[in-house]
């Protein structure tokens, strides 16, 4: 995991004359953090080599890396090879690379993807990497989101094992378009082509209806993980594990009592990054990994939203 520089609540409330404690109070979000110099392709490669380190393996080991993400410093190349231009090797590195963008379950997506490759005889070892950057696209007339989301990268390497216990069990992703526009960045691509439209925070900051987003979310959500769940023949409440999506402290305060699973079980680290996107799920696995938190044989549950309006979870047993 890598992070830029960290964004105390009080100094971004003292810069942009919020009420001393709003954020906090209304997104449970202390610290988050910002980039100083660094684009998207920085802070993925960072994540990755410190995948890489922890594994004790080299780029050359890797046979597809695959990032994830609503951010990407440009529209041209894809992501996934600007990133790679930034490893250590990455100008030698001979693996198949590309870029996956379901903004907020990117990543779970990707580590479906990579579950299913893994399958494939010639793959052995897949690097995954979320990174975003969402102050860059977030203006201050929203207070929401001005404190809520924080800039980071998480990475993590998916591996053949001869535990045949362990892997995925179950994917689920589906979208919900009467959301379509709750959550969005209307301006810079086609429909509105920076030629046309010169920068302007209405169309090119990111907009959120979190009213929208919360009203969809308890419309959909139950019945949703209700068949997740019942065709498995279990409950979520028997996973070991839970890593939602960072995306508000509400939707996470709600996750106990949906659930009706242990608070100590859902890992909720919005206190110290915020909500950092599709990085936000990876960021924490690793907390739970970097804690010795997470064993063998456990199950881990992945679940959120995304915008469009999407709901997707997976589960899987650890290695």
């Amino acid at each position: 995991m890598y992070l830029p520089t960290p964004v105390l609540s009080s100094d971004l409330e003292k810069k942009h004359g919020l009420p001393p404690g709003w954020s906090e109070k209304f997104n449970g979000v202390e610290v988050r953090h910002h980039v100083s110099n660094e684009n998207v392709a920085d802070l993925g490669a960072e994540a990755a080599q410190q995948a890489l380190d922890n594994a004790g393996l080299q780029l050359n080991d890797i046979d597809v890396f695959i990032t994830a993400g609503a951010s990407t410093d440009q529209i041209i190349p894809s992501q996934a090879a600007m990133t790679l231009n930034k490893m250590k090797g990455g100008h030698t590195a001979n693996c198949e690379a590309f870029h996956i963008n379901i903004t907020c379950l990117s990543f779970m997506t990707a580590f479906k993807l990579a579950a299913d490759m893994i399958q494939f005889g010639e793959i052995n070892r897949i690097l995954i990497v979320a990174a975003e950057i969402s102050s860059l696209g977030i203006g201050p007339e929203n207070w929401e989101t001005l404190t809520l989301f924080g800039d980071g990268a998480a990475a993590v390497i998916v591996e053949k094992s001869k535990n045949h216990r362990s892997g995925l069990i179950k994917y689920k992703h589906q979208v919900f378009t009467e959301g379509l526009h709750a959550a969005e960045i209307p301006g810079g691509h086609v429909n509105k082509w920076i030629r046309d439209y010169p920068y302007d925070p209405s169309i090119h900051h990111f907009q959120m209806d979190s009213r929208q987003l919360l009203r969809l979310t308890l419309k959909f959500l139950p019945d949703f993980m209700n068949e997740f769940f019942e065709s498995l023949g279990t409950s979520w409440a028997e996973t070991d594990w839970t890593v939602p999506h960072q995306a508000s402290k509400t939707g996470l305060n709600m996750i106990p009592k949906i659930a009706k699973v242990n608070p100590e079980k859902v890992v909720n680290i919005l206190k110290t990054t915020g909500n950092c996107i599709a990085a936000s799920i990876p960021m924490g696995i690793h907390h739970l990994i970097s804690q010795d938190k997470l064993k063998s044989g456990e199950t881990l549950f992945m679940c959120g939203t995304s915008a469009g309006f999407s709901i997707g979870s997976l589960l899987y047993r650890h290695d």
